[in-house]
């Protein structure tokens, strides 16, 4: 059983379904049921063995503080309702392993009772921890931890902790309090990637029927990419005709209804188109030559699996994630960056052009890793094997010690 809480965003649903995925491809036999808080559901394809129960949603309006996103219940009935969900869930369900997505007492704490419950049972699962590369300031996070007493559930109920990053990158357990009594718990696992299948560049575009340099937009699950879209839908006019681009805008599911029909009014008169979602992400990313984008972990994992010339464009809060990630990428060569109090559309437009005209392409760094999902599954599939749950088969075996 998997739970991720998906207050703001599609970056938490994404890593779980991923690695959801990978699990069950590893143990054929196993059922994966995820908890999730999408308000859109589980917009990601599932393969067989794999299902979820969808959470009353919730959202994030600043650190540690979340509201109902559209029950009129109230706060206390919300929190009541998705305890109970998961609490029966699990009684259900009776899970043998369960991955913990981010929060380690999950949103208010409701993730407390269930911990108790499984730890204290005659047959207690397996549960792990697993984390991004960057949560927020560290001193942020940290106080958080400690007020949440999130330290203590990871001493008290976990079993592993799985970072879901490169430590050469972002050491995330020094600065968030991981090291020291934690450090045996800790595997980075690299970046979790979704491995899906993509069509070539070539190939995409002759699909798409483009014909001129081609920029492609995305802002992830589109919460708050409309002013980020808007401000480069500016940029195109500026640039006019002389640039002579195309442009494929992928808003979102998540992005308010209002705020995407403004940006297809906006782009009459360009050679741009506002798509929703797509279920081939990929292969849109792939035709592109330039893609503009929002600093979110899985836009960024699709820039560094691609291997694509970036223009990135982190959100200026709640937290400090986006800009501390884009910084970090940006310092490596892995991408350029347009910090929120610099971000104007002769700034873009300019960044565009430079980044269209450039002929080569963002550094390539060996040490990174963008098989954290396999990773992930296949570690978790040796921990079932060590408590005997599955017999695991040879092959498994074997890409155990390749991932490790």
């Amino acid at each position: 059983m998997t739970y991720s809480h998906d207050g703001f965003g599609l970056g938490h649903l994404r890593r779980n379904t991923t690695i959801a995925s990978h699990f069950a491809n590893e143990l054929p036999t196993s059922s994966v049921l995820m908890l999730i808080g999408c308000p859109t559901g589980a917009v990601f394809r599932l393969p067989n063995g794999v299902d979820f129960i969808k959470l009353p949603s919730i959202i994030k309006r600043d650190t540690g503080v979340w509201h109902p996103l559209r029950l009129r219940i109230g706060l206390e009935r919300t929190k009541t309702l998705r305890v109970a969900t998961i609490q029966q869930v699990a009684h259900v369900f009776h899970p043998q392993l369960l991955l913990v997505d981010h929060v380690p007492v999950g949103v208010w704490g409701e993730l407390l009772p269930l911990l108790e419950m499984l730890k204290s049972s005659d047959d207690p699962p397996l549960i792990v921890l697993g984390i991004r590369d960057i949560l927020d300031c560290p001193e942020v996070t940290r106080r958080l931890w400690e007020r949440e007493e999130s330290y203590q559930a990871i001493r008290r109920y976990y079993d592993e902790i799985f970072i879901y990053g490169c430590q050469e990158v972002f050491d995330t357990s020094s600065h968030y309090g991981l090291d020291g009594e934690f450090a045996p718990m800790v595997r980075y696992c690299g970046y979790v990637c979704t491995e899906e299948p993509y069509k070539s560049k070539e190939q995409m575009r002759k699909e798409l029927q483009v014909e001129h340099p081609l920029i492609v937009v995305t802002g992830g699950g589109g919460v708050d990419a409309y002013p980020m879209m808007q401000t480069c839908m500016k940029a195109l006019r500026l640039l006019g005709p002389r640039a002579d681009v195309e442009t494929i805008f992928i808003s979102g599911p998540l992005m308010d209804n209002e705020q995407r029909e403004r940006l297809r009014e906006e782009a009459k008169g360009l050679k741009a188109r506002v798509l929703t979602h797509v279920e081939d992400c990929l292969s849109y990313l792939n035709a592109a030559d330039v893609v503009v984008t929002m600093a979110g972990y899985n836009s960024l994992c699709q820039v560094l699996q691609l291997r694509k010339k970036s223009l990135v464009v982190p959100r200026s809060g709640p937290s400090a994630e986006q800009q501390m990630r884009a910084r970090l990428f940006a310092e490596r060569g892995l991408a350029e960056v347009i910090f929120p109090g610099d971000l104007s559309p002769k700034k873009m437009a300019g960044k565009l052009m430079e980044d269209l005209q450039w002929k080569g392409g963002p550094s390539y760094d060996p040490t990174i890793k963008t098989n954290g999902g396999r990773i992930a599954a296949a570690r978790l599939a040796e921990l079932l094997a060590s408590r005997a749950y599955y017999p695991v088969q040879s092959q498994i075996d074997r890409r155990i010690c390749l991932y490790r």
